[in-house]
């Protein structure tokens, strides 16, 4: 039965990216080519790199994105988001799981796919109840302080890769303090090749940042390794097993999934917020919008098909979302492209990937560290706001000291703390005229505006609720005790106060009834929303039943007190 005009198609809903490519325009291919084959070179030494940082064979990170980049090239609302394995999510999915996996191997791929499959499940029903806006959870500092965290533990995750020491260690400071202890066993020529590899890729990613850097300084470290012959003493990454996956589920056990669902939770959380954050930067900037409960399914649906072929926890990359907005690309064929030359990369390229260093492979996740590590970040937030700096702070010691899942765990708590207390205590002020700003403003920030004598008119900027309300209440008193001469009313300023809960209505009544004790005549409420009134009528609190009378506006309030019968 075909639609009928104005009703949303299947593809417009459910499969945005498809509806974008059936629009496709025949100008937009050259770009879209090119971008999709530079994001295909910087995945292949990527998709390795994240592999490993995720406890697994290089060959498992072009499992997990193959499937991943067709999904979301359909799925997702963003023309350039670079999905894929991500340092963030592939060392926050190797801590939990390699806690469970006990040192065995083939449970441990296992128990990735059952992951990434725990993940899509969180992700996809979270959609379906239209949870996007928990992007919100992470505010700035936490963002700033986790992802500096986890720059520095991928630093510290590539000492022995990076420098041939044997290192056993799993903390940051432990890792670096056994490197001290264990400096003779340094291997010159793993070294020397983690360092030059390094030093390329960040002088391409600086100089000529459309480049695949990471590709070519892989390629080049690949070449002085097979010249320097097997006496070198370089480890290479191995065999790479050809063809692709076949789809499957993991084996695990019921019991398993129960104990990966925290894992899963914060790998989800901290995708999720990542994928909008970045999707969003470049939509603003191309002109287009991200919807957020799409990208929350898509995420699941990546993640899904990442964990029905064998792969680990998803998220994307803001380097493989940038480079493809900077060479001007127009649509999601760049992620089709982008899996075409991953799949040929695996299929007819497995003995060549085998012969990468790891020490190159080291280099590419400690460049991605580098980037990540927001110095800028930190300025910014100490500039602004010191607290929200020592938030930051705080976030980025709970990832290094403890381990990524227990820093996501102490950032989203801290930010939670920090957004209570700011309601519990927020903003307020006492109101006085100022005809000149043809309105009310804060008595305190301009001193020309006049509070009236006999009247109050006070103003509480946030939701009025269990944690507050005690708060308000001691406000308004003290307020009134400080003020001289006797009030006769009182005017509070609802714009701020969004909603009001059984505790604040309880408390209303009861600021009401002390309030007509000390000589207040009237208390009234201005500017509240109709949701407000509702509240205030059901719990009997709206006069001429209740204590409090109701106001469109202050000035409509204050002209009635003006006009009142003077005793």
């Amino acid at each position: 039965m075909p639609l009928r005009r104005g009703h949303p198609s299947i593809w417009r809903g459910l499969l945005p990216g498809l509806g974008i490519l059936r629009r496709y325009r025949r100008e937009w291919l050259r770009l879209d080519l090119l971008a999709g084959l530079t994001v295909g070179a910087m995945l292949i030494p990527q998709s390795m790199a994240y592999a490993e940082l995720a406890g697994m064979a290089p060959e498992y990170g072009f499992y997990a994105v193959i499937g991943a980049l067709v999904v979301y090239a359909l799925v997702g609302t963003s023309r350039h988001l670079g999905v894929g394995p991500e340092p963030g999510t592939a060392i926050l999915a190797a801590t939990g799981v390699g806690a469970i996996a006990a040192g065995d191997g083939t449970r441990y791929v296992a128990l990735m796919a059952a992951l990434a499959l725990v993940v899509a499940a969180i992700c996809i029903i979270a959609a379906i109840a239209r949870f996007g806006f928990l992007a919100s959870a992470l505010s700035k500092p936490v963002l700033v302080g986790y992802i500096t965290g986890v720059g520095l533990t991928l630093l510290s995750s590539q000492i022995s890769a990076f420098s041939g020491v044997s290192i056993s260690e799993d903390n940051f400071f432990t890792r670096f303090r056994e490197l001290a202890v264990e400096l003779d066993g340094v291997h010159a020529a793993t070294l020397a090749v983690g360092a030059a590899t390094l030093v390329f890729i960040l002088v391409l990613r600086r100089h000529a940042p459309r480049l695949p850097g990471a590709l070519l300084g892989v390629l080049a470290a690949s070449l002085v390794v097979a010249l320097l012959g097997d006496d070198s003493g370089v480890r290479l990454v191995g065999a790479i097993p050809g063809g692709l996956p076949l789809p499957q589920l993991p084996d695990v056990a019921l019991a398993d999934l129960g104990r990966l669902l925290p894992v899963a939770a914060g790998i989800a959380i901290v995708g999720y917020s990542d994928n909008v954050l970045t999707a969003r930067s470049i939509a603003v900037r191309k002109g287009y919008k991200v919807d957020a409960n799409q990208e929350l399914l898509a995420l699941g649906l990546t993640n899904l098909s990442s964990g029905f072929t064998q792969g680990f926890p998803l998220s994307s990359s803001a380097s493989r979302t940038a480079v493809p907005a900077a060479l001007g690309s127009k649509t999601q064929l760049v992620s089709l492209v982008a899996a075409a030359c991953v799949v040929l990369t695996l299929v007819g390229a497995g003995s060549l990937l085998g012969e990468i260093p790891r020490a190159a492979l080291a280099a590419v996740i400690v460049s991605a560290a580098i980037a990540i590590i927001d110095v800028a970040g930190y300025w910014s937030l100490w500039q602004v706001s010191r607290e929200e700096f020592v938030l930051a702070v705080l976030a980025a010691l709970g990832v290094i000291v403890f381990d990524v899942l227990t820093g996501v765990l102490i950032a989203v708590t801290l930010s939670i703390v920090v957004a209570l207390f700011r309601i519990a205590r927020p903003h307020d002020a006492v109101l006085g005229d100022y005809p000149e700003l043809d309105g009310w403003v804060e008595a305190s920030t301009f001193p020309e505006a006049k509070t009236e004598p006999g009247l109050l008119v006070y103003r509480f900027d946030a939701p009025l609720f269990f944690m507050n309300s005690e708060r308000f209440q001691e406000r308004v008193e003290l307020l009134l005790a400080e003020m001289v001469g006797d009030q006769d009313w009182v005017v509070l300023d609802f714009e701020g106060i969004g909603t009001l809960d059984a505790t604040a209505l309880d408390g209303l009544k009861e600021l009401t009834d002390r309030l007509s004790h000390v000589g207040v005549k009237v208390v009234a409420v201005a500017r509240p929303n109709v949701k407000v009134v509702a509240r205030l009528r059901r719990a009997g609190l709206v006069a001429p039943e209740g204590p409090i009378w109701v106001f469109p506006t202050i000035n409509s309030a204050v002209r009635t007190f003006r006009s009142r019968p003077r005793s």
